[in-house]
């Protein structure tokens, strides 16, 4: 009875792959990576309608610890471009990095996988938190994070056959909800900080059972028990959406000795270097990534943002590599990269790196006679940044989403109208360091945009604006934050009806997640 559901699965795959060709018969898919240090308004002066040389069809941006960054794909004719050489013995060089504001830009052109499954009506969506309370990122962190997406990814190629859909570090944690004395009377939400230290994941389930389900939350249960972590599962209940969550665990505090005994050092990392792997989605690359770097003890990853885009895996990780300085490392990487013989595939070009670092790999550490999932992809590192602590505790989220239908100018017309309405509620706002409107103050911390079979773009982000906005919205009656967003969402849709873009819709604002509209994406 398996194989024949498994012959049914491949045969529908199958399909889909057909499908997927006629309808748009170009096997190749291009797009871009920046990587650049986190600052107000870096996204909007990316795709803004005066620059000729962004324009994405499907966009994943995020920024943490002072770096960011954005990914985007663009639509392709036939006989736009130029084709990359194919290399079949895996000997593709690595892409050599455009200089730009500070940062790296890599254009590139990869093949697309159409059997991989990105959306799926039954996912295992999961919420960990690893140190809720921390203000700064530490070495131990690091371990932490890259153990933990290993065992993430790990649950989902190994336990239940199922691509792992997304991945998000750090992310913000479920609203937090205060009674007195369990009197639902008295109950009061509060919104959760901006961001935490906890890993946020999606997984598409081919087998639907509750069985499946239960193996899972067990398996993330007995981790988070025997380390110390919370952790929530997505509510999938009727009527609840997106950003609602359901506590399986609570931690008390107490973490592994393993990652904060003596066995870790508790020092602040110093340096973050992105790198972003590219290839066709398949399942267990995420985990082939991880593995590898598990390897080298000296390596962590404090942030993680991953997800398919024109059915292509993007997996981009922040790595913090203990005793290196920012300098030292990009001058050893910038090398390396303007070197002809250096390989793009992840182990090779990383096992290269760590070399000339200076980091032997642990000879007890862990291997895989497998083959690499990861063979075929493509490896984008650098530049080094010094790390900046992020702003979480004075900052408040406000999470928006819109719809568009498909045209040229892309992502920038709802962020540009976006970031003037941020500017005409809030024109004044005061920080400990300056005094400007809260369109020059907030930061795209996490966007998703998607390209849907009927021409239209659908999009969801966070934004991080100083908690001090709120003093203009403070009354008796309604909270600050509610305020806020109503405000937001009327100016937004006001300044999108005078821009005369046609085809914008669905334009939402709220504090919490789960407000937004009911068809948004991880």
């Amino acid at each position: 009875m398996r194989s024949r559901r498994i012959s049914v699965r491949n045969v529908a795959d199958l399909a889909r792959a057909g499908f997927e060709i006629a309808r748009q018969p170009v096997t190749k898919v291009d797009f871009e990576v920046h990587h650049a240090a986190a600052r107000h308004g870096y996204l909007r002066e990316l795709v803004s309608a005066d620059s000729d040389s962004a324009v994405f069809l499907e966009t994943l941006c995020t920024a943490t610890n002072g770096a960011g960054v954005v990914i985007g794909t663009h639509t392709r004719k036939p006989l736009d471009g130029t084709e990359v050489v194919e290399h079949v013995d895996g000997r593709q060089p690595a892409e050599r990095p455009q200089q730009n504001a500070g940062g790296w830009v890599f254009r590139q052109t990869t093949s697309p996988n159409p059997t991989f499954i990105y959306e799926s009506a039954q996912t295992f969506e999961g919420l960990i938190a690893i140190d809720p309370a921390a203000h700064e990122v530490c070495e131990w962190h690091g371990v932490a994070i890259r153990d933990l997406v290993r065992e993430i990814s790990q649950a989902a190629s190994a336990l239940v056959d199922a691509p792992l859909l997304s991945l998000q570090c750090p992310a913000q944690l479920p609203t937090i909800v205060k009674t007195r004395n369990h009197d639902l009377r008295t109950r009061k939400e509060a919104a959760a900080p901006c961001a935490s230290l906890a890993v946020r994941f999606a997984i598409a389930l081919r087998d639907v059972s509750a069985a499946a389900r239960f193996e899972l939350a067990d398996r993330f249960r007995e981790l988070c028990e025997k380390h110390g972590y919370s952790f929530w599962l997505a509510d999938t209940r009727p009527g609840h959406r997106q950003g609602n969550w359901f506590e399986v665990y609570h931690a008390d505090g107490e973490f592994s000795p393993l990652y904060k005994g003596d066995l870790r050092s508790r020092q602040r990392i110093a340096t973050v270097l992105p790198v972003t792997f590219v290839g066709p989605a398949r399942i267990g690359s995420t985990h082939a990534v991880v593995s590898f770097l598990q390897r080298y003890p000296q390596v962590g990853v404090v942030g993680c943002a991953a997800t398919t885009l024109s059915d292509v895996a993007f997996v981009h990780l922040q790595l913090a590599i203990h005793g290196v300085a920012a300098d030292r490392l990009s001058r050893i990487l910038g090398k390396l990269l303007g070197e002809s013989s250096t390989p793009a595939r992840p182990h090779r070009l990383l096992r290269e790196l760590f070399k000339r670092l200076g980091l032997p790999p642990d000879p007890d550490g862990p291997g895989s006679s497998e083959p690499d999932p990861t063979g075929d992809y493509q490896t984008f590192a650098g530049p080094a940044f010094a790390y900046r602590p992020y702003q979480m505790p004075d900052c408040l989220a406000v999470w928006v989403s819109w719809e568009i239908a498909r045209q040229h100018r892309g992502l920038a017309a709802p962020l540009d109208c976006l970031y003037r309405a941020l500017a005409q509620v809030a024109p004044r706002v005061t920080t400990p360091d300056t005094t400007a409107s809260a369109g020059e103050l907030a930061t795209v911390e996490y966007l998703i945009c998607r390209a849907t079979e009927q021409s239209v773009i659908r999009g969801k982000a966070k934004l991080a604006v100083p908690r001090s906005v709120l003093r203009g919205f403070s009354s008796n009656g309604e909270p600050p934050a509610a305020k806020l967003c109503a405000a937001l969402e009327e100016a937004w849709k006001a300044h999108v009806d005078r821009s005369g873009v046609d085809g914008v819709s669905e334009l939402t604002v709220a504090w919490r997640e789960s407000w937004l509209g009911h068809w948004t994406y991880s």
